[in-house]
């Protein structure tokens, strides 16, 4: 198959945002390994005013974040090696990109939108 039927730019733009949305959360999870819960106004040390119930959950939204940013990665080669399935594909990089931005920032923002991009223009490409 040439590149001329391939979704090039929608595979480029939806491999850079991956590979944002993966370096962000990993730079937000190893911020969070070295300080460990941030001290806000609520306080951790004290649990906070809401009590120890939720203190996971947050420690949880950069692993997902990588989560993320690795399917996000993988559906940018699949759409690249398998373009007739450029709209599961793009399906896929767009939800899981607009879902990065609760996660970790969505690689400095940046990332979600690139993501979004690619993921927009996968699904609206045609053979």
């Amino acid at each position: 198959m040439s590149s001329e039927n391939k979704p090039t730019a929608a595979f480029a733009l939806s491999l850079t945002g991956g590979l944002l949305i993966l370096i962000g959360s990993s730079f937000t999870f190893a911020m969070w390994g070295m300080f460990g819960q941030p001290m806000g106004m609520m306080g951790g040390g004290m649990m906070g005013m809401m009590g120890g119930g939720w203190m996971w959950f947050p420690a949880f939204l950069p692993i997902l974040g990588l989560v993320f940013g690795i399917l996000i990665l993988v559906g940018a080669v699949m759409l690249n090696s398998k373009p007739d399935q450029a709209q599961t594909w793009g399906t896929l990089i767009l939800v899981l990109s607009a879902l990065s931005l609760i996660t970790a920032g969505g690689g400095f923002i940046i990332g979600a939108i690139l993501g979004i991009i690619g993921g927009i223009l996968a699904i609206t490409w045609k053979a």
